[in-house]
């Protein structure tokens, strides 16, 4: 076999395999490459847990940020340029990055790959031969049983490969494969359901309808594909994908108690933000009404005093024109009576 660009991952990988295979053997613990295999496996993930959480996190975002794109989309769909500029202040106002939950699935890929090739060809990646002692190994054979070849000279060269009465270097056809299926098929739907429970706008958009469906497909493809490749490959491989799916579901458990419920909690608190804040605004609406009205009957009282002392202004002044003609007719009548005499 030849080297792959995948060494610079899977060789660290197989050295931290062989560490712990060592220790676990050292210590004449029964199954000691199978639990190292799992071992191997729950740190990895582990380590590759807070990238899972943080495509949660975005597919999580996406599906509350839907139903506003699709809307964008159908009223600017003759205007693309508009379209773009609404699409890109939406992602802006809601912090959404649409490439965000591509990044940590883009970057498992290479480290996923990686422990295949560990488990498929443990000479070179857990035991350190090189690629030209494989190369010369397999040479004549062909499809399994290139396989078969590496992982029986594994065997010859002291790496104990049994597993509780399984030999994970030989193909199992029962048990091993059966898991495989259970949990590839428990993952997928608890996943689907999970969705439901915390996204509430999973089921409404367009996409997560067909998302929805293409994992309705997978819970039927992916548990067959799992038992029928099981069946395929040497168990060691099997025992991998097996604890993977199995770890896949504690994944999206961890997701539901703590991602999702905080998510659901900050959602909550901002509606209730969004509540409190509708009413004070209605409240200053109201008292902004109440205010004006009070200004209008204020306005109201002061005319009617305004007019009430105008009133009371003339009538004086009515009164003074009186007592000033009452002493003109006065004084004229004194006048007349002097000349009469």
């Amino acid at each position: 076999m030849n080297p792959t660009w995948l060494d610079f991952l899977a060789i660290p990988l197989g050295r931290l395999l062989k560490f712990i295979y060592d220790f676990l053997h050292g210590a004449h613990i029964p199954g000691s490459y199978g639990i190292a295999i799992i071992l191997l496996t729950l740190i990895v993930r582990g380590l590759l847990l807070p990238l899972y959480i943080k495509q949660i996190q975005s597919t999580s975002k996406m599906a509350e940020v839907a139903p506003r794109l699709q809307e964008i989309q159908q009223k600017y769909k003759n205007d693309q340029k508009k379209m773009q500029e609404e699409m890109l202040k939406l992602y802006q106002e809601t912090g959404y990055n649409p490439a965000g939950g591509c990044w940590p699935l883009l970057i498992q890929i290479p480290i996923l790959f990686s422990l295949y090739y560990v488990f498929q060809n443990p000479l070179v990646y857990v035991l350190g031969k090189s690629h030209q002692y494989v190369k010369d190994l397999i040479t004549g054979a062909t499809g399994y049983n290139i396989t078969q070849r590496i992982v029986d000279e594994a065997q010859k060269l002291g790496l104990d490969m049994h597993f509780f009465g399984i030999n994970l270097a030989q193909k199992e056809l029962i048990v091993l494969p059966i898991l495989s299926a259970a949990f590839s098929f428990l993952s997928i739907l608890y996943s689907m359901n999970s969705q439901k429970k915390f996204n509430p706008q999973y089921s409404s958009s367009q996409s997560n309808v067909m998302a929805e469906s293409m994992n309705r497909s997978l819970m039927i493809f992916s548990p067959l594909m799992s038992y029928f490749i099981a069946l395929q490959v040497p168990s060691g491989l099997v025992l991998y994908w097996t604890v993977t799916n199995l770890f896949t579901i504690l994944q999206q458990f961890i997701a539901n108690e703590v991602v999702y419920k905080k998510l659901k909690h900050k959602k909550e608190e901002e509606e209730k933000k969004k509540q409190l804040e509708k009413q004070a605004l209605k409240m200053q609406e109201i008292e902004s009404e109440r205010e004006k009205i009070d200004e209008q009957d204020e306005s109201k009282k002061t005319k009617t005093r305004t007019e009430n002392s105008q009133d009371d202004d003339q009538e004086r002044l009515r009164k003074k024109e009186l007592e000033r003609l009452k002493q003109q007719i006065s004084g004229q009548h004194r006048t007349s009576k002097k000349k009469k005499k």
